[in-house]
């Protein structure tokens, strides 16, 4: 049942891609020559055309049963340089990403202008990292709800194994890993819980609470998911000189200032963080060539993991110490 469903979904994709094609070669579109030209009938077809106006395409029916596809009005330059399943992916993500929330979409439109932009003049290659196998299962069910604003219930398979029933706010992927940003029902606490941690997800009847007004500013800000309420924490840092360039080149840390640049080079930089688990997560990357100036705490935090790491690597033959420090106070 499974791999008709997927081999059906394959077929329409393909089908769209088909449609779109059609439309960019003709001025006029008549649903009965197109369901001809595509072997299907026309109210496959009509289906077709709202799942592309869905999808943002500028399609308006001049008159019964002919279409037309506004080509001015395309936001990209160039759609005829793609092919039939190029055109279909890019349909499919427009329509998923509208189900993620403002934040995918304007990051979508950013990255399809770019492609279709750069596509043929710019032998430019960029890698993106693939992370886990995304459970689509899992994905659509959390997204269900969050359109719906249900609450959800599920098992989360963390060091301690529980079930967990949240108010469900967005889905969020960061370093190549996707989360579910939730209120649980037990704590009142918003947490982030790893999409491949969760397992048997079901919607409740009972409705979500309103999402915090100023959950998305705080995603688009946050450059990794170890972060929590309020950035109230401020933090000062020495970048080597050696390698003072990457922060000059784009901004690394959150609220990232440069404050100024030393003699030799090195940068004082200052940041905004949440907590000092965000702290540590953020600077961890580029140690040894930064270091902490101020808050003292977490020098004295990164010193003492720095130092433990350092033993630990003293004889490969012992297993790491018990005591060994780890962040627990997140769920992913």
């Amino acid at each position: 049942m499974q791999d008709a469903a997927l081999k059906a979904q394959k077929q329409r994709l393909i089908r769209i891609g088909r449609i779109l094609r059609y439309f960019l070669d003709n001025e006029a579109v008549i649903t009965t020559n197109l369901a001809k030209h595509l072997g299907f009938d026309v109210r496959t077809v009509q289906r077709d055309l709202r799942a592309l106006r869905d999808a943002g395409m500028p399609i308006h029916e001049v008159k019964k049963g002919t279409y037309r596809l506004k080509k001015d009005l395309i936001k990209y330059n160039d759609l005829s340089q793609f092919k039939e399943s190029e055109l279909a992916l890019i349909v499919a993500l427009k329509d998923l990403v509208s189900q993620l929330g403002a934040p995918f979409e304007e990051a979508a439109e950013v990255v399809l202008n770019k492609l279709c932009d750069d596509a043929v003049h710019t032998p430019v290659y960029v890698k993106i990292e693939g992370g886990f196998r995304l459970n689509a299962a899992t994905m659509t069910k959390l997204i269900d709800a969050i359109r719906l604003g249900r609450q959800v219930a599920f098992s989360y398979n963390s060091d301690t194994p529980h079930a967990v029933i949240a108010h469900p706010y967005r889905v969020a992927y960061y370093d190549g890993f996707w989360y579910l940003i939730a209120r649980d029902t037990n704590d009142k606490v918003i947490k982030k819980y790893a999409l491949d941690k969760i397992g048997g997800v079901k919607k409740l009847k009972e409705e979500a609470l309103g999402m915090p007004k100023d959950l998305d500013e705080t995603l688009s800000k946050s450059i990794n998911i170890w972060f929590s309420g309020e950035r109230t924490k401020e933090v000062l840092i020495e970048v080597d000189h050696r390698w003072a360039h990457y922060f000059q080149r784009r901004d690394i840390l959150p609220l990232q200032k440069i404050l100024s640049e030393q003699e030799d080079g090195s940068l004082i930089v200052g940041f905004m963080a949440c907590s000092n688990e965000e702290i540590a997560m953020c600077l961890k990357p580029w140690l040894p060539h930064v270091r902490v100036l101020s808050p003292r705490d977490v020098r004295n935090l990164l010193v003492k993991e720095y130092t433990q790491w350092i033993q630990w690597q003293g004889d490969a033959r012992k297993p790491r110490a018990r005591n060994c420090p780890r962040q627990t106070d997140n769920p992913c």
